[in-house]
């Protein structure tokens, strides 16, 4: 599994725990990897891809009366909802419109096919600040 994700352009390290079931990717700056991208690779793997954790840098932009993460350079974007955790994360989102943010939070595996953005369930936000 290790040297299969490895291979996808963009992934710096990959650490996989069989025991634990778990993964884990550092990427690239300016990296142009998916989480779908990810997430096939697993499958041809034979292995279940499960929910992820992630830390995303992107741009807060309104969608159909919903909040988005768009990420620049691959035409990917996160609908953002708020994590069970610390009150007042979509005020903050919303408040950040426009701006670029680093998200950190859960991406639910879900079906593929289901249409509309993948949920993005935001915990930690915080400025970008690399711009």
């Amino acid at each position: 599994m290790r040297v299969a994700v490895k291979t996808i352009d963009g992934i710096d390290s990959v650490a996989v725990s069989l025991n634990r079931g778990l993964v884990f990717i550092r990427l690239r700056a300016n990296n142009r990897v998916t989480l779908e991208q990810v997430r096939e690779v697993i499958r041809q793997g034979g292995f279940t891809p499960k929910d992820a954790q992630v830390r995303v840098r992107g741009t807060v932009v309104p969608d159909s009366g919903h909040l988005t993460l768009a990420l620049p350079g691959i035409g990917v974007a996160f609908r953002l909802v708020a994590d069970s955790q610390p009150p007042g994360v979509i005020g903050a989102l919303d408040a950040a419109r426009g701006h670029v943010v680093i998200v950190e939070g859960r991406v639910p595996e879900t079906a593929r096919g289901t249409g509309g953005p993948p949920r993005l369930e935001a915990r930690v936000l915080s400025k970008d600040s690399m711009r």
